[in-house]
């Protein structure tokens, strides 16, 4: 008995000595400064200058102004998010925060309030909350959120009221989707659309009901004549000028790397005299570090590049990342010239792999390439040299541009 005392009281103390650390005066460079917690945990900072604001911190990097406050009406805390730093300044957090504080000394209840004003929220609104709020904090593939969001589900719905939006009007558009992608976008999408009504407006879901298209696994990789109509037709637009979605879509296939690390690749993550390229774990899909290995062809490209470089960014846009989104225009175009239907930028990464099983690599080589963390996998090569997978993928880019009458010769060797 008295060791769970102890050990409770321990307990207690250390919590209690753990939030007075995280108290502090919030200013703009100390909340720069905050150093981030693992993978999939969150640390919370009070504000000793406004009481019952803090900030909330994921460990993908997301920081968001929260307030909270005790309720006597409802005898339970009041937490409502206000937005995301440095979107929303420090400055501007402390007058909402004030603002809410004299609505909850009223009686008033923030929530329900925010509740209120869902009668005139939007659809896009509403996915603008669920990103800001649900995604951001939570989700380290929040990228593909955002893209979808932006290309895809605000052009059809956005600016209806969210009570506007119904069954009638979500099913065609499924099946439009599923015409000019695959069921499988369609289902993806629609679960977007779907558990942003569940976290914001939660009364209701016109999703709830509609039948997922059936999904069966896709294997989809480029054969030898699509890959050689896809460097033609890479070659003749990089000649016209498209450089930045004709490097984006060659460095894809030659890394075999997921869309959105290749998109925010970063110039100090890139070691060109060795040939890697270190992703670092806060992007990488599983949370761990990974190293990819570049082919001479792709080195060839990031040299180039790296000559007019002016960003930190390998892909720098002017927009809110900083650096290129998805070029779903980009690719279709490219894929026109080339000749060659049902294929996504996913499938970049499906071609490689296939290009290495093809010129006699193992599974645990391939795996190792794409970065897959499965345990089985992971026992076969966790020690695996790094040279050995750079050799592999050379193997397989070669094969990739070899001329269709000699793959077969090569293949049979």
């Amino acid at each position: 008995m008295g060791l769970k005392n102890i050990t409770g009281k321990n307990f207690k103390e250390r919590a209690m000595a753990k939030e007075k650390k995280n108290t502090f005066n919030f200013t703009e460079d100390r909340l720069r400064n905050i150093s981030l917690p693992d993978a999939g945990k969150r640390e919370y900072y009070n504000d000793t200058t406004e009481k019952g604001l803090r900030l909330a911190v994921s460990g993908t990097g997301v920081k968001s102004f929260q307030f909270q406050r005790w309720s006597p009406e409802k005898q339970r805390p009041v937490i409502v998010t206000l937005g995301k730093w440095p979107d929303l300044p420090l400055n501007s957090a402390r007058e909402k925060a004030v603002e809410l504080k004299a609505s909850v000394n009223a009686g008033k209840d923030p929530q329900l309030d925010k509740k209120a004003t869902r009668d005139t929220l939007t659809v896009g609104e509403m996915l603008d909350q669920y990103l800001e709020d649900y995604s951001k904090p939570n989700k380290r593939s929040w990228q593909d959120d955002e893209t979808r969001i932006k290309l895809y589900l605000k052009p059809a719905f956005g600016r209806m009221l969210v009570t506007e939006l119904t069954e009638s009007k979500i099913v065609p558009w499924m099946n439009k989707t599923k015409k000019s992608f695959s069921g499988a976008t369609a289902n993806r999408r629609l679960a977007l659309l779907s558990v942003a009504y569940t976290k914001i407006v939660k009364t209701f879901n016109p999703c709830k009901g509609i039948d997922r298209f059936k999904e069966t696994p896709q294997e989809r990789y480029l054969r030898g004549d699509e890959l050689e109509r896809l460097f033609e037709a890479l070659g003749a637009l990089r000649s016209e000028g498209d450089i930045d979605n004709v490097d984006y879509v060659e460095l894809s296939l030659l890394t075999g790397a997921r869309q959105a690390n290749v998109l925010a690749m970063r110039w100090n993550d890139l070691d060109l005299n060795f040939n890697q390229w270190r992703v670092p774990g806060e992007e990488s899909k599983n949370g761990r570090p990974l190293t990819v290995a570049l082919s001479a062809d792709a080195i060839a490209i990031l040299e180039r590049r790296k000559e007019t470089a002016s960003s930190v960014f390998v892909f720098p846009s002017h927009g809110k990342s900083g650096h290129l989104q998805e070029p779903f225009k980009g690719w279709q175009r490219i894929l026109k010239r080339a000749g060659i239907e049902c294929c996504r930028l996913h499938d970049l990464r499906h071609t490689l792999a296939s290009y290495q099983s093809m010129s006699g690599a193992p599974e645990s080589v391939i795996g190792k390439t794409l970065g897959h963390q499965s345990i089985e996998t992971t026992r076969k090569y966790t020690h695996m040299a790094q040279k050995t997978v750079l050799e592999s993928v050379e193997k397989a880019v070669a094969l990739m541009k070899t001329p269709v009458e000699k793959k077969v010769v090569n293949l049979k060797k």
